[in-house]
């Protein structure tokens, strides 16, 4: 009698330890559904920032052609507008405040106020502007 109380304890409890080993792999595959999902959100900020700085890149590096001042301030009041949306869904403070300045300086263009007298130095203040714009997305990548 002893035996089939053993017997049966034994196969009711069977499927207890199998559902048991089953709830710490299905643990297990939850935990790395998660860390596969982290590293995921990882790259795509990564990613989201590396587009954001060539972006930025791009449109720091902007210098009119001072010959044409209509030209020139039409190409200018484009990429301020360029600019603003770029910095307004770039999520890097630091960079936000770089395309910001890049802005100020490119809306003197788009207001007349540099011609091709005051360009060379404009264009040299828009060249320290552009690789403060660089550096900031070098440490961000870094």
């Amino acid at each position: 009698m002893r035996a089939r109380m053993r017997i049966a304890a034994a196969v009711v409890s069977l499927p207890l330890l199998a559902g048991l080993a089953a709830c710490g792999e299905i643990q297990e595959a939850q935990q790395g559904l998660q860390q596969a999902n982290q590293q995921l959100q990882g790259a795509q900020q990564n990613l989201d920032t590396a587009q954001a700085c060539l972006q930025a890149i791009n449109a720091a590096n902007f210098v009119p052609n001072f010959a044409d001042p209509q030209k020139a301030q039409a190409d200018a009041q484009a990429k301020v507008t360029e600019l603003q949306q770029l910095a307004d869904q770039t999520a890097d403070e630091t960079l936000k405040q770089n395309l910001l300045d890049v802005q100020e300086s490119v809306q003197q263009v788009a207001d007349g106020k540099i011609d091709i007298e005051a360009s060379a130095e404009w264009t040299s203040a828009q060249l320290e502007k552009y690789q403060t714009v660089t550096t900031t997305c070098s440490r961000l990548a870094g």
